[in-house]
């Protein structure tokens, strides 16, 4: 027997040895439809951010206009735009001037003694496609600490976005985890009451009234916070002075260096502590406070832990809208997948009995190469960490298919090479060299559809996707590599028949 097929042989026994550990050592993770759990689709609320983006804008041009000493009547932001009033017509295109250095993607209209500001329809394109990706890395971040296994954020389209929680299934927890905007600012408090209209009559440019938690009370705050949840360093669970969950939390150096200095002047004031626009609490300032706070609010120990948890990652651009949620129970995945068991039973029976019967022994070595093509499929998903869904199970006896296929054609010129009257060895030398052309073409071909199919599917899509992409990679070493070396074996021991 030639010293190279032994070569080959034992670097197939390695091969398939490795593989069995892999798959042992790392099993395949099920996707949503095979495991259960809780699909969402979520759109962000672009006019909320984009209005925060214009009141910011709002802000700092009022800042720089002040600062040049400009004579304004005033500046304030409206839905879509921020409005100059101002006095002297001669000072016009000076202002723009000033103004187009805050941000270049600007344009302006004019009506008398106004200007109006708003942001190009370019620039308010690329602030949807940030929030967009901004909010899938803040969800997946979230997720990940909640430790499900395996979940799939990903977006869809350009303003929408898939999140699949496999084996999850507390829906509410869910959607108040993903859901939570956990926009939290400290406002100072000027004033407070149980009727919202008393304190309309106090309502200025510079206020706003904001409902506490338990809706019970209502409370004027100065716009502009003093912190936010941008300055946070960490957010962690403790309870408050009545043993009660609270969730503590630390600022970082520069915040807590104007924390510090703002709660120094505002002793015996009350400060607000807003969260997605509800007051939680609002204590007395009753000396200086520096790098550390605490929000109580009667919060339950999961309520705490949960929020502690979306203030670590960080608040989410826009709120998001639940377009649509499903909840896959556990036991229509297990029967998938039973039924994806059963299929690949008899289709494997039924192809080794076709491949058998037409090409004796050689149809042997091509059910071992199909067995084989499974196996390393199933261990390079373990390894990679690829999620199994239920097409991908369509895809694994899609590729069964395709090997087999490529098994056919390479058998079928080796038999044209016997009928010209060459030896069997010259026939199977032959017969692969000149059908692997064709063989190449095929796995290439599948190999790029599975890569479109990934880049631009989502989901299920990308589930069929992957395990075609793998299966095909694994079909040309098994059934292609791996078959020669076992015609070439049988034929050493005698045995071949084809």
């Amino acid at each position: 027997m030639k010293k190279n097929l032994w070569l080959h042989l034992s670097g197939l026994i390695i091969l398939f040895l490795l593989s069995i550990y892999a798959v042992f050592k790392h099993p395949v993770n099920l996707g949503l439809d095979l495991k259960g759990g809780i699909e969402f689709v979520l759109q962000p609320e672009f006019s909320v951010a984009i209005k925060r983006e214009y009141e910011s804008l709002s802000r700092r041009v009022h800042e720089i206009l002040s600062k040049e000493g400009f004579q304004i009547l005033d500046i304030y932001a409206g839905t879509q735009k921020v409005i100059v009033e101002y006095v002297d017509e001669t000072e016009l295109e000076r202002i723009k001037k000033k103004i187009q250095e805050l941000n270049p993607n600007i344009v302006f209209q004019e009506e008398k003694g106004k200007l109006i500001i708003q942001y190009t329809q370019k620039y308010i394109e690329l602030l949807k496609d940030d929030i967009v990706r901004q909010s899938i890395e803040i969800i997946r971040n979230r997720i990940d600490k909640l430790g499900v296994t395996q979940p799939i954020v990903s977006r869809a389209g350009k303003e929408r976005i898939i999140v699949e929680l496999p084996g999850f299934l507390d829906i509410e927890r869910a959607k108040k985890i993903i859901g939570s905007t956990a926009s939290l600012e400290l406002k100072l408090v000027v004033d407070s009451s149980l009727k919202k209209e008393e304190l309309e009559e106090k309502l200025t440019k510079n206020t706003e009234i904001l409902p506490s938690r338990d809706g019970r009370e209502w409370f004027l705050l100065d716009k502009v916070p003093v912190i936010t949840g941008k300055d946070l360093k960490t957010a962690y669970v403790g309870v408050d002075e009545f043993g009660q969950p609270a969730v503590n939390f630390e600022l970082k150096s520069e915040a807590a260096e104007k924390f510090g200095k703002f709660t120094e002047e505002n002793v015996g004031n009350r400060l607000a502590i807003v969260l997605d626009n509800k007051v939680v609490s609002a204590p007395v300032i009753r000396s200086k406070i520096s790098d550390r706070g605490q929000i109580t609010g009667n919060f339950t120990a999961q309520e705490a832990r949960d929020l502690a948890l979306v203030l670590r990652t960080g608040s989410l651009p826009a709120p998001l809208k639940f377009l649509q949620e499903k909840v896959v129970g556990p036991s229509l995945g297990r029967d998938a997948i039973q039924q994806g068991i059963k299929a690949g039973i008899i289709a494997i029976i039924l192809l080794a009995v076709v491949l058998v019967a037409r090409y004796k022994t050689a149809g042997i070595t091509a059910n071992i190469s199909i067995l084989l093509n499974v196996l390393f499929l199933l261990a390079s998903m373990g390894i990679l960490g690829a999620t199994l869904t239920l097409p991908g199970i369509a895809g694994i006896i899609l590729n069964m298919g395709i090997a087999v296929d490529s098994n056919v054609l390479i058998f079928e010129r080796v038999k044209e090479e016997l009928r010209l009257g060459n030896t069997l060895s010259k026939a199977i030398d032959l017969g692969f060299k000149r059908s692997l052309s064709a063989v190449w073409d095929t796995h290439i071909t599948l190999l790029v559809a599975s890569v479109i199919l990934f880049q631009f599917g989502s989901g299920p899509v990308k589930g069929f996707a992957t395990t075609l992409a793998l299966g095909t990679i694994a079909s040309f070493i098994s059934n292609v590599y791996y078959a020669k070396v076992f015609l070439e074996f049988l034929y050493n021991t005698r045995i071949l028949r084809i």
